[in-house]
This record gives structure tokens, sequence and C-alpha cells, in this order.
């Protein structure tokens, strides 16, 4: 049976201080390089292993960024149906229920196409937005645009 793996003060007390260390970084496509360029699924992913819960070295796939405008099928919800082992669906609404580690799925466009990492109990998330003012920034669940947008929760598990 999976645990939820962001289940104790020690593993949630890690994902500010690996989540910080992105704020700035301005988007570019399928990258992970911290103050130099990241795309969302990417961010996601380096913050859960720099926590521990992807090995070092899990290889977070490149997704097409105009996917969303020309598909209805999530490539972000396949990845996670493939990883059940890493993540475990979660119920909605984010704004409610979301929990530390959290991977919440944005729809943008025809589909989930954009993701997030909720860091604490009151619905702090950290993403990276494309567009002039964007890069790595904190929102909020409860800000209405994503209480309307949030449409999956991922939980990171563990055996």
């Amino acid at each position: 049976m999976s645990t939820p793996y962001f289940n104790t003060p020690a593993r949630i007390a890690l994902l500010a201080p690996a989540a910080a260390a992105w704020l700035g970084t301005p988007f570019m496509a399928n990258a992970a390089v911290p103050k130099a360029g990241v795309s969302c699924q990417k961010l996601t992913g380096s913050i859960l292993i720099a926590t521990g819960h992807l090995p070092a070295g899990f290889q977070i796939p490149d997704e097409p960024m105009s996917w969303g405008q020309a598909h209805t099928d999530s490539l972000l919800e396949k990845f996670m149906a493939e990883n059940p082992d890493k993540f475990a669906p979660a119920a909605m609404p984010a704004y409610l229920t979301a929990q530390p580690g959290d991977v919440v799925g944005i729809h943008f466009g025809g589909c989930v196409h954009h993701c997030g990492l909720v860091l604490d109990a009151q619905g702090k998330f950290i993403h990276c937005v494309r567009s002039r003012a964007g890069g790595v920034q904190y929102s909020s669940l409860k800000e209405a645009v994503f209480m309307r947008m949030v449409k999956k929760i991922w939980r990171p598990v563990s055996g």
C-alpha cells in the first residue's frame, strides 16, 4: 500500500527551500537550470528530486509547449497514470484538499497542460508561468482563476 511521501514535518520542511531556489527563474521550454530557465513540469520534477521523492536522474519528459492549445488529451495526465508507484490521484477541489507536496494539474487550452507544486496547507503553490511578467512564482489555490482551472491533484507516494 502506498503512503503519502510528504507525511512528516521534516519532509514538508524540505519543500520551501527547494522551491525558493527557483524563484525568479524565467520560463524556458523543457529546461531545468535554476536562474536560467525552466518549464512547469521540469520545475515540479526538480523540486521533487531535490526533496527526495524522486530519485536523482529521474527523467521528467519534455512536452510540446503548444500541446494544450491543439489537443484535449493531456500528456501530464498520461505521465501521472504511467507512474502509479510515484503519484496517486487525490480528491478535488484543490483549494480545500491539497496538501504540501501535491502536484496540481491546471487546465490550459484544451486539457490539463500546466502544473505546480503545493507548498503549504493554505494552498500556496509554485509554478512557472509563460508570459512577459512570468517565470517561477508563487500563487494560491484560493485565487479565483486557480479555483476554476485546477482540475487534477496527484499526491506523491512511496511504497
